[in-house]
């Protein structure tokens, strides 16, 4: 059967430890140091933490005991990354043909022809195109080329960090895909590895289990993934309208369990993933929803509605603690968790005042109230008075706008 070879070249660009190289970007004393983006487990490290033990999802008490002294520990802030994030994607958007960001910290980006513009070799233009970033955003990348956008993504296990690897030729990618594990290919989940595995183990092997095979058992994201690795254009990020939810889950079949500790470490990592998410799409989120699927296949979901919305993550994982801890059970035996942060809208800066928010706590009240005193004092009173009514659990208390 024969297909059509595709004749674009496409780039896959990934950032180094990019939580902890933009720490480091904000704290240049820190290069070369042992960095760690962290909330309970370690969500990003440099490969100067890497190279003792510690890896993401590290439980931050084991991280320590790795790390021992000398390491700095920072807790995520992900408009920071964000705002890094633009920069670097409209960096390349301007000078590649095509962008289509994959996370925050990644994308694929098409570059047919551009070496030859630039009268270069292909693999100058790259090294050209990676100095070129970091002298710009500051931020090391790894390029991987390849003429589909799948295998540029699969040569990312390839010369981390700082790396460039580039598929020239039809010979070099076997040898390449005789080395790299099924698992490596993108959207082969679990279930996929399963069913292949007594027929199947690399990704050499899967190539060659052919076209009719494919389609008839893996359908069409098999397929698709198989189109990739034969040279066929077959795989596109999606685009379009806004999406409805945004959702991470895991399950782990083998290791059922009812670990407190393990299963919440679980959530952390989802909320962390899907956050990064909202950020990057610059959303703020009202409801949020845990999921827990015990060891019958019985999937429970557990949600809340906040009273605005919003993009702040303490608040949001605050509502994941309280919900997990509300409905854990500790004789119960689970097999998978996941989130969900649904109820969208585009966030759009504001100025924001000390009323803004209905205070809900009598210890707010009488914060506030201190606040307010101390001020009147210094500068005479009635400069600061309330402006809003104030409910809680029965008490109300109008306070009219005096000036």
């Amino acid at each position: 059967m024969l297909f059509k070879k595709s004749k674009h070249t496409y780039i896959h660009v990934d950032c180094d430890c990019f939580f902890a190289s933009c720490e480091v970007l904000r704290n240049p004393e820190l290069k070369g140091k042992k960095v760690c983006v962290w909330w309970e487990i370690i969500i990003a490290c440099t490969y100067e933490a890497k190279a003792l033990g510690v890896k993401t999802g590290t439980p931050i008490w084991e991280a320590k005991v790795l790390l021992w002294k000398n390491t700095h520990y920072f807790v995520p802030d992900h408009n920071y990354y964000s705002e890094v994030s633009d920069r670097l994607m409209k960096y390349l958007e301007y000078n590649t043909l095509s962008l289509e960001p994959f996370s925050i910290d990644e994308a694929f980006c098409d570059i047919t022809g551009l070496a030859e513009m630039n009268k270069m070799s292909l693999s100058k233009y790259i090294e050209k195109l990676q100095t070129d970033i970091y002298n710009e955003i500051w931020i090391a990348v790894s390029i991987w080329v390849a003429n589909t956008r799948i295998k540029a993504k699969i040569y990312s296990k390839v010369n981390k960090p700082y790396g460039i690897c580039i598929g020239e030729n039809n010979d070099q990618e076997v040898c390449l895909f005789k080395k790299l594990p099924l698992k490596d290919i993108p959207y082969i989940w679990k279930a996929y590895q399963k069913r292949l595995m007594y027929r199947c183990r690399t990704i050499y092997d899967y190539v060659w289990l052919g076209f009719r095979y494919i389609q008839k058992n893996m359908w069409k994201t098999g397929t698709d993934l198989w189109f990739e690795l034969c040279w066929v254009n077959a795989f596109a990020l999606k685009k379009g309208r806004e999406p409805k939810s945004i959702s991470r889950s895991r399950s782990f079949n083998k290791n059922i369990t009812s670990d407190y500790n393990y299963l919440r470490k679980q959530l952390i990592h989802h909320f962390e993933c899907v956050f990064e998410e909202i950020t990057m799409k610059n959303y703020e989120v009202r409801q949020v929803t845990v999921m827990l699927r015990t060891k019958s296949f019985v999937t429970l979901t557990y949600d809340f509605t906040l009273l605005e919305y919003t993009n702040m993550r303490g608040e949001l994982l605050d509502r994941v603690y309280d919900l997990f801890d509300r409905n854990y059970d500790r004789n119960e035996v689970y097999r998978s968790t996941g989130i969900v942060l649904s109820k969208f809208r585009s966030y759009l800066p504001r100025q924001m005042s000390i009323f803004d928010r209905p205070i809900r706590s009598k210890d707010n009240h009488y914060e506030l109230t201190q606040a307010m005193n101390f001020l009147n004092k210094k500068y005479g009173n009635h400069k600061v008075t309330f402006g809003l009514s104030m409910q809680w659990r029965g008490f109300d208390a109008k306070h009219s706008i005096t000036k």
